[in-house]
């Protein structure tokens, strides 16, 4: 459809946007319209969406769209301007404005489009109790925080000395001795102690939807209530017993005998059993001789433990079996005495985890309250409250808001909650309002964070205005046609319609086949190896296939890192997407080992499992006599070394010895679990700095991180640093997906998910009807039993929208496996039964997949490990400064800070700066038609912008380029965006075009071999490489001083003593981490091994004589550069790259030697290159202006090594 015919009247209307209709672009013009059509401003505009990123992501979108429509009106081209725009446009100048008229209008938007308000409705939430906060009672000095898990545990374990420990002891072993399962899945917690109550606090406070309810009851005597109520049910469950034991015995003695009439043995239930009735009415008997009110205390364990009554005649057991053999057993006429058997044996545990549960969440409540915190529950708690609960019509803020909002709209619409959209109805939903919602139902797949697919139905049902988006803009025609076959009978358990898509992406790309199931049995082979076949199948038969454009979707994150790991071991490079936090990984769990050797190294334990683990890579079979092997002394007493000297040396410098030392394969060889073990050891090294380096704090700590449910560090700063996303296959959660595309999609197992879903477990349980948390243990509970019907039936639902979510991720090529020995799924039962002739999509030759010959091939193509960089961080030393000194310290830097003349700046560590010098009027060679004629010529980039925006933008092309390529339409495409990204004139496109030719084409000199950019392999090409030094020195702080004397070394190369004076002069007082970018590393020579490896740096720094305006090669001669270099301290920059370089070649190459494989540097000003002549075999000897090149000092190399490392003698 087209949405310029979108109805701007105020009412709630909606989108539904099927994957790769255009939602984010949808958006950004409904912004537009919205000002102009409706005039109204930025800062009465509201866009809510789902995360941080998103809201990111729209504001850029809105911000290029304004400046397109600009470009559009002054240039009048329509190059790159899509015909929306154009006929919306034509459109307003026709009935709505003059055309005069529009350009000081969008200067008056992006001067005010800072003031749209664009956030999460957590961020809108915060927004209104911070403007309201006294109308809303809450106090001036709230802060957010929403991790808050050292308050959960410190109120557990206050409350578990208070009132756990006053419990009479027979209740306490009765607790101690109950085992209970739990959602939580760890055997930790599978018995009721403090780690449980922690985990449930932690999750009803942080619950926005449901309602965890404190009964007045609750706030009495544990130990009174407990004892009446056992009391109270004993007796209800002697009376029942008596009207109905014996008839129970005897039904399930027939269960029994129908279970053997079948051919099976229960080990439980007998068609000929003792008699069990006889057995329990004399135990009650028993009790009942002395039992009375006052002496409960003495038999609580006795009546409430795990016995025959619970093993055999609770319906717990009797479901279990029944399930098992399939046999049917009404239990109706006993449901009475069942509850009775529950109520002793799991309803005694479970009234005390409520009224335990109901005191943390009072005393949470009341500390939150004195500390002034809330978390985002909280924030929609208070304006749910305000808004809803009170229901307060002439409240200020309520009039204020609605006043100042006249335009809202709501992204990502399917993941919102019911409360959320209650408050936005409230504040928007009437004739004073245009309210718009935009989403997809059939992507709402995240119940797991609140999203309720039933909030998004209820508001279509309610909407005056429904709009459906058909147009495909991701997918080719031939794979949208499988998609809409696929679906054409819709999401059938959601119940959901599938529009039939229109495709509007025209290009072809070959890769075969657009879509193909490839048929598999998993009792026959191995899915991973053939997956791993098929994909070395495809990129033999496809060439061409850059291996960043495929993907692999997963269903967990164990299955990311299980076909990551085979894809290395295939030599096929691959991206992990997932965004899993740091701790998540496998380097947390080998660094757990490590810490508990350097705890406790005497540790028999610890060893055997440090040793067996990839660090080291010892098969302890193979050890003899293991107590008094050699080889555990030798590591035992290496690792008490290590803890002794933690504090001097640095966590950091100590994980840098362990993987030096043992060199395990398993470890230098895996990129990215290099890159993890030291971005966790920096992140532990800091840590530990806090501590004063005590290991039994790191400890306890470490182990709370690992934690998923007491984790602290969370956040996109403890994401998994991932430094290089496009160069190789990537790898992704279904979930993580969700909003990106790929030229080809392997989904292997979503035959896995089943037609019905693993069953939800306690013991919280969400009643979507009342709205309210229901606290239960036991799953046979008929309580339960309701509930988990409801839930099972949302997951196997949400199931169905997440296979939906991965056949959209595809451009081209969609490949799917299928199980046949598992055809019972959704994948079968609702898909692929849609297709008209199957077998047209089945892969016809699969011989090779499973062919353990075919799977050792190489495809030498694709060997490249050189892709990641895995930097070789030294040591970080404790740092005590004093109480002068510690506000100067910088513990980041760059060379942008050091080279800055305020020391506690923190500049991007990105050198972006656009320099630009004067210089006197030179004189050159006069010869005519002598190659000196071209120096005399301006360069194209001449007439480009100055300033660091300008700066940045030709960094972006040069980094999104393929040097490589013939592809002159990729470039001019590349120029066209960054261009409009950074707000440059459009028409110096064609400098730019003839500036960039000029770097892939001239030369770089004898040095290199006379080889250019465009002869370099662009799989050998590593761009944008980031760096992490830690830096320090026994305690003490690098200075310029320090740096200084490296100039000192080494005097025959350039930049020496006269350079170093200018070091001192510096005011360089850092520790804690030096961090940069690199540009661009190229290898010269046969191959990687033997190449030398040099550094690139591209720089716009405009040099141009005194009363020119013009950038000439002549004045990029080496004297000149020379002076520019020293003038802006790039020596200073070239050594730290050439020391992280160093360190990136010493692990990489198995034989790396500095003097064979160090190169040098090599700086690229990109505004003094002359025209390309290279072919002019004469002309090779000349030193090529705006070249600076610079061979490696190896022994100034060496001292920063040494200096970073504290090994100077």
């Amino acid at each position: 459809m087209d949405i310029n015919n979108i109805k701007l009247e105020n009412s709630l209307s909606l989108i539904e946007a099927s994957a790769g209709t255009g939602k984010s672009f949808t958006l950004s013009h409904m912004v537009l319209r919205t000002i102009f059509e409706k005039r109204i401003n930025p800062e009465n505009i509201l866009l809510l969406s789902f995360t941080n990123n998103t809201c990111n992501e729209l504001r850029t979108k809105i911000e290029e769209r304004i400046i397109k429509l600009e470009n559009y009106i002054i240039n009048n081209k329509e190059d790159n301007i899509d015909k929306t725009l154009i006929n919306w446009y034509k459109d307003l100048i026709k009935n709505i404005y003059k055309e005069n008229n529009i350009i000081p209008i969008i200067n008056n938007i992006k001067n005010d489009i800072n003031k749209l308000t664009i956030t999460t409705f957590h961020g809108f939430c915060k927004k209104i109790i911070d403007d309201y906060n006294i109308e809303l009672s809450t106090p001036l000095s709230s802060h957010i925080d929403n991790n808050i898990d050292q308050l959960y545990i410190d109120i557990i374990n206050d409350l578990w000395i208070e009132e756990y420990f006053h419990l009479d002891s027979e209740i306490i072993k009765s607790i101690e001795n109950k085992k209970i399962s739990t959602k939580y899945n760890n055997k930790e917690i599978n018995i009721i102690n403090k780690k449980l109550f922690i985990k449930l606090l932690k999750e009803i406070d942080q619950e926005n939807i449901y309602e965890y309810k404190i009964n007045d009851i609750d706030k009495g005597d544990i130990n009174e209530f407990l004892k009446e109520y056992l009391f109270k049910a004993w007796e209800e469950f002697c009376k029942e017993w008596h009207n109905n034991g014996e008839n129970l015995f005897n039904e399930l003695v027939k269960f029994g005998k129908s279970i053997e009439e079948k051919g099976f043995k229960s080990r439980i239930y007998s068609g000929n059993p003792r008699n069990k009735y006889i057995k329990i009415k004399n135990w009650i008997d028993n009790i009942n001789i002395n039992f009375t009110k006052s002496n409960i205390n003495k038999i609580i364990y006795e009546i409430s433990k795990d016995d025959l009554l619970s093993k055999y005649f609770y319906s717990k057991t009797i479901l279990k079996e029944n399930k098992k053999y399939h046999i049917d057993i009404d239990l109706s006429n006993f449901n009475k005495l069942q509850n009775k058997i529950y109520n002793l044996k799991d309803g005694f545990f479970n009234e005390f985890i409520r009224i335990f549960l109901s005191k943390s969440k009072s005393r949470l409540i009341k500390l939150k309250e004195k500390l002034n915190i809330l978390n985002y529950s909280d924030l929609i708690k208070i304006i749910q409250k305000k808004y809803l609960t009170e229901n307060k019509q002439e409240e200020r803020s309520l009039t204020n808001i609605k006043n100042k909002y006249k335009c809202i709209l709501i992204d990502e619409f399917q993941d919102t909650d019911n409360i959320q959209w209650n408050i936005i109805k409230k504040l928007f939903n009437d004739k004073e309002h245009f309210l718009l919602c935009v989403g997809d139902p059939k992507q709402a797949i995240y119940k797991f964070r609140g999203g309720d697919i039933k909030t998004y139905l209820n508001a279509k049902r309610d909407s005056v205005e429904i709009y459906t988006l058909k147009e495909n803009y991701r997918t080719s025609e031939k794979l949208i046609n499988i998609i809409n076959c696929l679906y054409r009978k819709g999401l059938l358990n959601s119940e959901l319609k599938h529009p039939r898509l229109i495709a509007k992406n025209k290009s072809t790309i070959n890769y075969g086949s657009a879509f193909k199931i490839i048929e598999f049995s998993k009792r026959e082979i191995n899915l991973e190896q053939y997956l791993i076949n098929y994909l070395k199948q495809l990129l033999l038969n496809h060439n061409e296939i850059e291996l960043e454009r495929i993907a692999i979707l997963t269903l967990y994150n164990y299955q990311c890192s299980e076909i990551k790991n085979i894809l290395l071991e295939n030599d096929l490079s691959s991206n992990l997407v997932n965004k899993n936090n740091i701790f998540d990984t496998e380097s947390s769990r080998l660094l757990e080992l490590f810490i508990n050797c350097l705890v406790n190294p005497y540790s028999l334990r610890n060893i055997i499992l440090l040793i067996t683990s990839k660090f080291i890579q010892i098969d302890v079979e193979q050890i003899e006599h293991i107590e008094n092997s050699k080889e555990i002394d030798l590591i035992s007493q290496r690792c008490k070394i290590w803890s002794n000297t933690l504090k001097e040396k640095g966590f950091i410098n100590l994980v840098n010895e362990l993987i030096s030392h043992f060199r395990s394969p398993l470890i230098i060889n895996n990129n990215d679990l290099m890159i993890n073990l030291f971005q966790l050891s920096e992140i532990i090294e800091n840590e530990l700095i806090k501590s004063n380096y005590d290991l039994n704090n790191l400890i306890n700590w470490y182990q709370n991180e690992l934690n998923i449910e007491t984790r602290k560090m969370i956040g996109e700063e403890f994401l998994i640093k991932n430094y290089d996303q496009n160069q190789g296959i990537n790898i992704s959660t279904i979930h993580s997906s969700k909003g990106l595309e790929f030229d080809i999609v392997i989904c292997p197992y979503l035959w896995d998910i089943k037609k019905s879903p693993i069953h939800s477990k306690g013991p919280i349980w969400k009643n979507s009807k009342s709205k309210e948390i229901y606290i239960n243990i036991e799953e046979s509970h008929h309580k339960v039993q309701n509930l988990k019907l409801i839930e099972d039936k949302d997951s196997t639902n949400e199931s169905e929208r997440l296979i939906y979510v991965a056949l959209t991720r595809a451009k081209y090529k969609l490949i799917i496996f299928n199980n046949i020995d598992n055809e019972d799924n959704i994948l079968n039962n609702n898909l692929l039964s849609n297709l008209t002739n199957k077998e047209k999509y089945l892969l016809k030759d699969s011989s090779n997949l499973n062919d353990k010959e075919f799977t050792k091939q190489k495809i030498k193509n694709y060997q490249n490990s050189f892709k990641k960089n895995p930097w070789n961080i030294s040591k970080k030393q404790n740092i005590q400064p004093t109480e002068n000194s510690i506000n100067k310290i910088n513990l980041r830097s760059s060379y942008s800070s050091w080279i800055s003349k305020n020391i506690n700046i923190q500049s991007n560590i990105k050198d972006y700066q656009n320099k630009i010098s004067l210089i006197k009027n030179i004189s050159i060679s006069n010869k005519k038609n002598s190659i000196y004629d071209l120096y005399k010529e301006a360069n194209p980039l001449s007439y480009f912008p100055k300033g660091k925006n300008a700066g940045i933008c030709l960094h972006k092309i040069l980094e999104r380029y393929n040097f490589n390529s013939m592809d002159l339409e990729s470039l001019r495409t590349i120029i066209k965006e960054e261009l409009r990204n950074y707000d440059i004139d459009n028409d110096l496109s064609e400098c730019v075009e003839e500036g960039i030719l000029r770097v892939v084409n001239i030369s770089l000199g004898e040095k290199l071999q006379n080889k250019r950019l465009i002869d370099i392999p662009s799989s050998n090409v590593i761009k944008e490489l980031r760096y992490d030094l830690a830096i320090s020195k026994s305690g003490l702080i690098i200075k310029s001083e320090d740096i200084a004397e490296c100039f000192c070394i080494d005097k025959d190369y350039d930049f020496a003593e006269n350079y170093s004076k200018k070091i001192k002069d510096l005011k360089i007082f850092s520790t804690g981490f030096h961090s940069g970018f690199i540009d661009c590393i190229i290898p010269i020579g046969e191959n990687l091994q033997d190449s030398k490896w040099w550094i690139l740096d591209w720089k716009s720094n405009f040099i141009s004589e005194d009363g020119i305006s013009k950038c000439l090669p002549q004045n990029y001669n080496y004297e000149i550069m020379k002076a520019e270099m020293i003038n802006h301290h790039y020596p200073l920059q070239s050594h730290l790259y050439l020391l992280a370089l160093h360190r990136l070649l010493k692990w990489r190459l198995k034989k790396y030697n500095p003097l064979k494989n160090l190169g040098g540097y090599v700086y690229i000003f990109l505004r003094g290159l002359p025209e390309a002549l290279s072919e002019n075999k004469n002309l090779l000897n000349v030193k090529t202006p705006g070249i600076f090149i610079g061979s490696a000092p190896i022994k100034r190399i060496n001292y920063l090594d040494s200096l970073f490392k504290d090994e100077r003698n």
